[in-house]
């Protein structure tokens, strides 16, 4: 189940929505000031979770519960022993012991689950979809979140979580299963016992739920056509125009998947309280590629920095040992973008590009004028997504070819496309890049507009049910 289907937006979220709404209203007064404030629509919100997780993963259902219940008593058993180690001139092993085998635990089940399991179909050919980079489904986010967990118990950020429903929930948060963002738990923690529920935020969701809505189910849908068929189109019949098309279509259509995605999953936790990060800031507008990753995944690169010590801006070491650590990070990405050797040479291809720009070649580039570095990073970008996107390594040689203007030895078989097509592609390239930085001042009041919106339909809703109720014990007073 995504978020797009038309099953989770006509029935699961609006009757998740609706319970949410009743737990707050039916909420005892006496809870409403300390930490049970939320104990009735999280306990919804994890029945939801569940209930998502389910629908997507069936039987693997079961290892998921007792991954929960793993890091879950994990984390109390770190907690108590960070509580009862000895002194700092003689710090106990124990709190340690536990951490590694809490973390190598997740480790093993998403390689297991995620790669090990999936190595004969994944490795040998793979085709690009959402639900393909999460398999299954919301493991990756799953795993994250897990060790985000129990490291930040272990360094003392936060205390551990008591409350299994708490605990529970930010392990199982439907809304970032899909394709994140990722939300440390130092971060989320606190929310998950006080937050806002609030007419503004569930307005200021459902805009950028719509916005996510239109970037997966209009423009990322639409531009996959060429895309699909450029990739399967053999090497005597694929021309130069095709190939750039499809590049240039499949380049818009990955970004728009995964940050319409994102944008879904941060509006609909704000309709249920919490604050997430931004996880794309406008990366194709990037002068360089080190600024592009800046910019893309942004929560990744976070909690790659946060519990891996690994970041594109790295200054441990020189030389090799910079180098080492670019290339581990961008490993780090390919591993989460899915299985796949075209996945994790695409990283490591983005890994030795950004190592070489952190030298003097970086210099050279930032003092080029701002449409050449622009071009430099597109045509960088756009040659590695047909890397990602082939089914195999001689497929992308075969586009790449086509593209150079060594293809199309035989006739050129026309792609079929229709000013739709052309409308959303025009959509896409405009939105893609911030060309009227302004704009967001007005998305304020389109905020404004919406809460209006939903004040006048939820009054209008009371009204008509209470006079309908009136009206049915008059009639009965009648009978």
């Amino acid at each position: 189940m995504l978020f797009t289907d038309s099953f989770f937006l006509l029935y699961f979220l609006p009757a998740v929505l609706a319970l949410f709404f009743l737990a707050v209203a039916v909420t005892p007064s006496r809870w409403r000031e300390g930490p049970r404030r939320f104990t009735l629509p999280n306990t919804v919100l994890l029945v939801s979770s569940v209930v998502f997780l389910g629908w997507g993963t069936g039987p693997f259902m079961r290892w998921i519960a007792g991954a929960v219940a793993f890091n879950y008593l994990a984390a109390l058993a770190i907690g108590r022993a960070r509580r009862n180690a000895t002194p700092a001139s003689r710090p106990s092993p124990l709190p340690g012991a536990l951490l590694t085998l809490a973390v190598t635990g997740n480790v093993v089940l998403l390689a297991v689950s995620k790669y090990a399991l999936s190595l004969p179909s994944e490795f040998a050919a793979r085709s690009f979809a959402v639900p393909q980079l999460l398999v299954p489904l919301g493991l990756t986010v799953f795993v994250c979140h897990a060790i985000s967990y129990v490291v930040d118990v272990f360094r003392g950020h936060t205390a551990p979580q008591r409350s299994p429903i708490r605990a529970s929930l930010y392990l199982l948060f439907f809304p970032l299963l899909c394709a994140g963002p990722l939300a440390c738990y130092s971060d989320m923690g606190p929310q998950l016992a006080q937050r806002r529920v609030t007419m503004a935020a569930v307005a200021y969701g459902v805009r950028r739920w719509f916005v996510g809505f239109c970037k997966v189910a209009f423009l990322a849908r639409t531009l996959s056509v060429p895309v699909d068929q450029v990739f399967i189109t053999p090497a005597a019949e694929l021309g130069i125009v095709q190939a750039w098309l499809g590049a240039v279509c499949f380049t818009l259509q990955v970004y728009f998947d995964l940050s319409g995605y994102a944008d879904m999953a941060l509006g609909f936790g704000r309709m249920f309280g919490f604050r997430l990060s931004e996880n794309f800031r406008w990366p194709y507008a990037a002068g360089t590629l080190t600024e592009l990753w800046r910019r893309w995944n942004v929560t990744l690169f976070d909690w790659c920095r946060r519990y891996l010590g690994l970041s594109v801006d790295s200054v441990v070491g020189r030389g090799v040992g910079q180098t080492r650590q670019i290339l581990l990070l961008f490993l780090c990405v390919g591993l989460w973008h899915g299985p796949g050797w075209n996945v994790l040479i695409w990283g490591g291809l983005h890994g030795v590009i950004v190592a070489i720009e952190q030298t003097g070649f970086g210099a050279r580039i930032s003092k080029l004028s701002l449409v050449v570095r622009h071009g430099y990073v597109l045509f960088v970008v756009l040659c590695l997504w047909v890397v990602f996107r082939a089914e195999s390594l001689g497929g992308a040689s075969v586009v790449l070819q086509a593209m150079a203007g060594l293809g199309a030895r035989g006739q050129v078989v026309p792609l079929t496309l229709t000013p739709w097509f052309w409308t959303m592609l025009f959509a896409a390239v405009l939105s893609a890049f911030p060309l009227w930085p302004g704009f967001s001042r007005w998305l304020v009041t389109v905020d404004a507009l919406t809460t209006s919106i939903l004040i006048l339909v939820s009054t209008s809703f009371v009204y008509i049910w209470r006079r309908c109720a009136d009206m049915a014990r008059l009639l009965s007073g009648r009978q």
